[in-house]
């Protein structure tokens, strides 16, 4: 994405991919084999650096919007994402605090990280939470050393339909989102650093000097 606005028409979908991806990585365990099984892939992850890159489509196949750029991730609640096409923008979070660079507009939006605001996929692989059976129905399909989670909210006012998780050898490789209208946004990752420690530094932003400063609650 260049995630926020230009983020505007998308936000809808990025709080939707923070509310389930804060509710994702703490899974208690449950007798469900598939609920089991992605409570301990996501258990066992606890830092990812690498590149991602980001797809969206229409129902008819029809790209819509591409995007890349690196990231890393760390729990609880740490990440870097930063798009370096088709527009730069740097996303940051300690954990607790959420900055917003866009260089284009020299303007840094500063917010909490929680539930109300606007999200990205890092939340997804970094957040923690409460049981995911509550809110979501979770299938799986295997074939060798590829793994697909399927899960499907319950509640009748998502702004998805489906979101997807797909792991290989253990490791998560892409995640998707589904809307009602057929659309799907998916980010691939090429994960080059797993489960390695990370400087506490990686997760501050310093404001640049000239910038505009919006300050959210």
């Amino acid at each position: 994405m260049a995630f926020f606005d230009r983020w505007k028409g998308t936000q809808g979908l990025f709080r939707s991919l923070m509310i389930s991806g804060l509710l994702l990585l703490a899974l208690p365990l449950q007798a469900d084999p598939a609920v089991k099984r992605l409570h301990d892939l996501l258990q066992q992850m606890q830092s990812l650096e690498g590149r991602f890159e980001q797809l969206t489509q229409d129902a008819r196949g029809q790209r819509l919007q591409e995007s890349s750029g690196v990231m890393r991730l760390q729990k609880p609640g740490r990440f870097f994402w930063e798009t370096e096409r088709p527009y730069p923008q740097v996303l940051v979070s300690d954990g607790s605090t959420l900055w917003v660079y866009d260089p284009d507009l020299e303007q840094v939006t500063v917010q909490a990280l929680d539930q109300r605001v606007a999200s990205t996929p890092a939340l997804i692989l970094s957040g923690e939470s409460t049981d995911l059976t509550e809110h979501f129905r979770i299938n799986q399909t295997r074939s060798g050393t590829d793994e697909e989670f399927r899960l499907v909210p319950r509640g009748a006012d998502s702004l998805f339909e489906v979101l997807r998780l797909y792991f290989v050898d253990g490791r998560i490789r892409a995640l998707q989102l589904e809307d009602s209208l057929g659309q799907s946004t998916r980010v691939e990752l090429y994960i080059e650093q797993y489960n390695q420690p990370m400087a506490a530094h990686h997760f501050t932003f310093e404001i640049p000097a000239g910038v505009d400063v919006i300050q959210e609650q």
